[in-house]
C-alpha cells in the first residue's frame, strides 16, 4: 500500500502549495466571545438538563471576529483567510486548549457532527480546484455574521475514545490550526452515554467486511483520515463496515440480497473522499456478485455515485452465522482511482449474518 499512501499524501503536499496567500480584511474591534447554549427549541438554556446520544443543542455566539484567525494550517484553508471557529459537543481534558499546547487527543469529539463558523467571504476564497476544499467546510458550515454572531445546531454523539477526568460540554475554539485564547470557551452539559429518547436505534449488522486487510489502516492511519458509517452502516474499532439487510434471501445458494448504509471513506481535511453506498449481492450456484455504489470521482463522496460490481464472493465455506466467512476477489475496473488503488492486494472474507 506504500503506492497508495504516496498518493495521497502527495495530494496534501500539492495542495499545500498551490493554495493561494491571501491578505486579510482590516478588523474591527469586535465585543468578547461568547456562547450561549440552549435545547433543541432554541430558547430553552441547557441548564442541569439530562442529555443523550442523538439529542441536539443549540449554540449561539456573540462576539467573534470574523476577521480573526487568519493563521494555523494551511489546509483547507489558505494562510492569510480567516480561519474560524469550531463548535463542539465532546468530553475534553483538564488541560484542552490549543493555545496552551494541549493536543489534539485531549478533545474528543465526533468529528462529523463539528460545526465550523467561518464569515461568507473566508468561505469563498477557500480553493475549491483542483482540490475542492471549498466542499469540505460547507459539510459543517455555519455562517459567522459581520457583527460576529453565529447560531449552530450540534448533534449530540459519543466519541469512540474518551481522556481520563474528561468534562462533557459544548466548547469553542479556533478552527484549523488557528490559536486564539479568546475564543476557546466551553459550557458543561449533563450527558449520559446511556441510549434516550432521540438516540438512533443500532442498525442490523447482516453484511460485515472490511474491505482489505489495509483499508482502514491506511485511510485512518497514514493519511489521518476516517471511515464513518450511516443510514443502515457503522464501522467499528476494527475498522470493519456492516450494512443492513432490507430485502432478499438465499435458497438451494441461489439469490438477491439488498443491503442498506453509506460508508465514507476520507483523507485528512477531505482532500480524497469516496462513498461505498447500499451493497446489493447477487448468487448463483453459491457464487456471487457484490456490487455498490461508489464515488464518480475521488473527492465528491455522496454528491455522486453510481452502481459498480466490487467483487466475486464464494459463499461455499460460509456459514449463515457469519461464524465462516466468504472468500472475496476484488473485481477489475473498480473506480474510482483512490478506490482501485486500495483494492489492488487481497480481499477481506466477507461474513452474512442472516438470521435474526
Amino acid at each position: 500500500m506504500i503506492r497508495v499512501a504516496g498518493i495521497l499524501v502527495a495530494g496534501a503536499t500539492a495542495a499545500a502549495v498551490i493554495a493561494p496567500a491571501t491578505t486579510p480584511s482590516a478588523t474591527a474591534a469586535p465585543a468578547r466571545p461568547a456562547i450561549s447554549v440552549y435545547l433543541a427549541d432554541g430558547t430553552t438554556p441547557v441548564g442541569a438538563a439530562q442529555l443523550h446520544p442523538g439529542d441536539k443543542l443549540v449554540v449561539k455566539g456573540r462576539g467573534f471576529d470574523p476577521n480573526a484567525n487568519t493563521s494555523g494550517f494551511p489546509l483547507p484553508v489558505p494562510p492569510g483567510v480567516p480561519h474560524g471557529t469550531f463548535i463542539v459537543f465532546g468530553a475534553f481534558a483538564p488541560h484542552w486548549r490549543p493555545s496552551a499546547g494541549a493536543p489534539e487527543s485531549s478533545r474528543a469529539q465526533v468529528r462529523g457532527n463539528t460545526k465550523w463558523a467561518l464569515s461568507r467571504d473566508a468561505l469563498y476564497r477557500v480553493p475549491s480546484a483542483p482540490f475542492d476544499m471549498r466542499r469540505t467546510i460547507r459539510q459543517q458550515w455555519v455562517p459567522l455574521h459581520p457583527n460576529g454572531t453565529f447560531t449552530a445546531t450540534v448533534t449530540l454523539a459519543t466519541p469512540k475514545s474518551i481522556p481520563a477526568n474528561a468534562r462533557w460540554g459544548i466548547y469553542t475554539y479556533g478552527g484549523a490550526g488557528a490559536d486564539n485564547a479568546a475564543q476557546e470557551l466551553k459550557v458543561p452539559v449533563r450527558y449520559s452515554t446511556a441510549a434516550g429518547p432521540n438516540t438512533p436505534v443500532p442498525p442490523k449488522r447482516n453484511l460485515v467486511w472490511a474491505y482489505s486487510p489495509s483499508f482502514y489502516k491506511t485511510v485512518s492511519g497514514t493519511t489521518q483520515g476516517s471511515v464513518t458509517g450511516s443510514e443502515g452502516a457503522t464501522v467499528d474499532k476494527a475498522g470493519r463496515m456492516s450494512f443492513e439487510r432490507v430485502s432478499g434471501s438465499l435458497a438451494g445458494g441461489n439469490g438477491v440480497l439488498r443491503f442498506r448504509g453509506t460508508v465514507v471513506a476520507s483523507t485528512r481535511f477531505h482532500l480524497y473522499e469516496v462513498a461505498l453506498v447500499d451493497p446489493i449481492l447477487r448468487v448463483r450456484n453459491g457464487h456471487g456478485v457484490l456490487s455498490m455504489r461508489t464515488s464518480t470521482t475521488n473527492m465528491n463522496g455522496t454528491d455522486a455515485t453510481r452502481r459498480i460490481d466490487i467483487a466475486d464472493v464464494d459463499l461455499s465455506g460460509a456459514s449463515a452465522d457469519g461464524k465462516r466467512g466468504a472468500r472475496v476477489t476484488f473485481r477489475p475496473g473498480i473506480s474510482p482511482q483512490v478506490l482501485a488503488l486500495l483494492s489492488t492486494g487481497a480481499a477481506s472474507p466477507l461474513d452474512l449474518v442472516l438470521r435474526d
